[in-house]
């Protein structure tokens, strides 16, 4: 659960998607510009704060199905480049991400691979177990007692995509990292 909400001055995991798209994009420069600390905020809905409230009950459901010791995150991890991570879980041989949607999907959508290849980068982890718990109404209703139903759980396995990180997404984050220590807008 992420605790400190500033976004400035730091890359994250759920960036990864932004940094890899289009710089000449309106959404990009909404981004950079919080980056840059001159927009203050973020992006932040009812959907998000559910799934805020709901992921430790989650995880503990987690460990207890699949009977892993689960450490919950609680501290960013930072790496070089301007790179912090939170994480959800982490255990000896994956870290655990969970999501939550009211509509689910049956494959894992790009930006959440992305960002699941970022945190396995950045814990040295080589699997990531991505959780999709399926949220109803009631949850909404009651999110701080919620009982964390089994059957709405799915499990996605995601192995580390080392030629990526090294190909893609780190001349990348290299690239923004110089740009946000000289104050520069990146070029195309």
């Amino acid at each position: 659960m992420i605790k400190n909400q500033d976004r400035s001055k730091w890359f994250g995991a759920s960036d990864t998607a932004i940094m890899l798209g289009r710089i000449e994009t309106a959404t990009f420069s909404q981004f950079w510009g919080v980056k840059l600390g001159l927009i203050v905020g973020g992006y932040n809905n009812k959907a998000m704060q559910l799934g805020n409230l709901l992921e430790h009950a989650i995880i503990d459901k987690i460990a207890e199905i699949t009977g892993q010791a689960i450490r919950k995150g609680k501290f960013p991890s930072y790496r070089r480049h301007r790179l912090r991570v939170n994480y959800d879980g982490l255990t000896r041989d994956a870290v655990i991400e969970v999501k939550t949607s009211e509509k689910g999907f049956d494959k894992v959508p790009k930006n959440y691979w992305m960002q699941c290849q970022v945190l396995m980068y950045a814990k040295h982890r080589k699997q990531c177990e991505l959780w999709l718990y399926r949220v109803t109404n009631d949850d909404y209703r009651n999110p701080y007692f919620a009982e964390i139903a089994t059957e709405r759980l799915a499990k996605f396995e995601i192995p580390y995509d080392a030629e990526w990180i090294a190909n893609t997404y780190l001349p990348r984050l290299r690239y923004l990292s110089r740009c946000l220590r000289r104050w520069e807008y990146p070029h195309a």
